[in-house]
């Protein structure tokens, strides 16, 4: 292999929403947290539709599909909460980031928000410096194919892998793509035959 593609929320960070649900009830006035109840659905949804993360489409899109009055400034409120709030880095991501780099692999991260909270995000947790480029859902989207052409950039597809922790968007799509794969099951969900790791220290034994 030579250029690694990681996935970024959920697989290199876990984060803490407690925050955002704060905010929604305030700007929204979701008390009951139904929007934070089915926000992944929403975004899931969005990110099929959509290919990128533009401010107006995000919020025509909830109003419609919510019920709640959101505004581009609540958008971009959201966005800056997102870059702020707390998180803890996954066990064995920094080992495994040294190991790579020291074998003069390229890393880049593909997510699916928007790139100046996530980097932010990044350069708190001192893992910035990892990292060749950041591929953001502002640019483009997953599972939407450019985003994989994006991210692989000038390496052919198969001296690449895609690391993350969502089956489809993370696996199944860039295998689809002539990719390589390896989904981070911390949790052991899945009970499909794939590549995959539960702890991310595992992968270093795979290169």
């Amino acid at each position: 292999m030579k250029r690694f593609i990681f996935d970024l929320d959920g697989t290199l960070l876990t984060s803490d929403y407690n925050s955002a649900r704060e905010y929604f009830k305030k700007v929204i006035g979701d008390e009951n947290g139904t929007f934070m109840n089915g926000i992944a659905t929403y975004l899931d949804n969005y990110e099929r539709t959509y290919s990128k993360y533009e401010v107006n489409n995000l919020c025509r899109y909830l109003n419609y599909v919510t019920g709640f009055k959101f505004t581009p400034e609540i958008i971009e409120g959201w966005k800056e909460l997102v870059g702020n709030i707390p998180f803890k880095v996954e066990d064995g991501v920094v080992d495994l980031l040294e190991y790579l780099k020291s074998k003069g692999h390229s890393l880049v991260v593909l997510t699916n928000w928007f790139e100046e909270p996530q980097k932010r995000k990044l350069e708190r947790a001192g893992l910035l410096g990892y990292f060749d480029d950041i591929y953001a859902g502002d640019m483009v989207l997953k599972p939407h194919k450019e985003a994989y052409i994006c991210a692989k950039d000038r390496f052919n597809a198969k001296d690449c892998v895609v690391i993350g922790d969502d089956l489809k968007k993370d696996y199944d799509v860039p295998r689809e793509l002539g990719m390589n794969a390896i989904f981070y099951d911390k949790i052991d969900l899945q009970g499909r035959t794939i590549i995959k790791v539960k702890r991310m220290k595992e992968i270093i034994e795979k290169f």
